[in-house]
């Protein structure tokens, strides 16, 4: 009974308001809609993120998020970034510097040519993406995956979390992936869009972000179980 008289005293109340407030409330009930369906992520994509996405043709708002997960293993070691490191010109480094995210060091073979550049004749099948405190000087894990996953693309937010893109594989291919990570929490969130692509169209380090490092296997599938060196 006072369900039901509230609520024609609430009826009451609108059909008595004026129009113009009317209106007002009308719109700002639209846009807290619009802003519950809207995903934070989307407000701001990380450029190198962007450019990820554009390569492969996707949108942001392909991705499903799934759920948030706690990293299930901690390694830590000490770190220094050397003067002799091959490895230092392909870290991604935060706004001031203080961090970096090492998404080749474990599994891509380097070397040096006569002439001074880069060039890589193989590489592991596990692959790592790695966290660098500069001030600290430590190292931690943060993702670790074997064949049925790629790390190709990584960037900071603002606030210090971390989104990786790259692909994770299913029955029926390869699906672009990103992974949302918070290191402070140590969680990670997985969220997945569902567009399917061949190891031979995951293309995206050798062509973009490593073009300048000449890689003697590139002619071979993009994803091995085996390479030799």
């Amino acid at each position: 009974m006072f369900h039901n008289t509230l609520n024609h005293n609430m009826l009451n109340n609108y059909k008595h308001m004026p129009t113009s407030r009317l209106f007002l409330l009308t719109g700002l009930l639209l846009v807290a809609v619009v802003a519950c369906k809207s995903p934070t992520r989307d407000q701001q994509v990380d450029p190198r993120i962007q450019e990820w996405l554009t390569h492969y043709n996707i949108d942001i708002q392909d991705f499903n998020p799934g759920t948030t997960h706690e990293i299930p293993y901690r390694v830590t070691r000490e770190f220094r970034i050397s003067e002799d490191d091959l490895y230092a010109s392909l870290y991604i480094f935060n706004a001031d510097s203080s961090m970096a995210i090492d998404l080749d060091s474990y599994h891509l073979v380097l070397e040096v040519k006569e002439d001074g550049r880069l060039f890589s004749p193989g590489r592991e099948v596990d692959m790592e993406v790695g966290l660098i405190d500069l001030e600290q000087s430590i190292r931690k894990r943060m993702l670790f995956c074997g064949t049925p996953c790629v790390f190709e693309e990584a960037g900071f937010h603002p606030e210090g979390q971390i989104t990786v893109a790259g692909f994770t594989e299913n029955d029926e291919g390869f699906v672009p992936a990103l992974w949302e990570i918070d290191p402070k929490k140590y969680t990670v969130r997985l969220s997945v869009a569902h567009k399917v692509f061949t190891a031979n169209e995951i293309r995206y380090t050798s062509e973009k972000r490593l073009r300048h490092i000449e890689f003697w296997f590139e002619k071979e599938p993009a994803i091995q179980t085996d390479i030799p060196l």
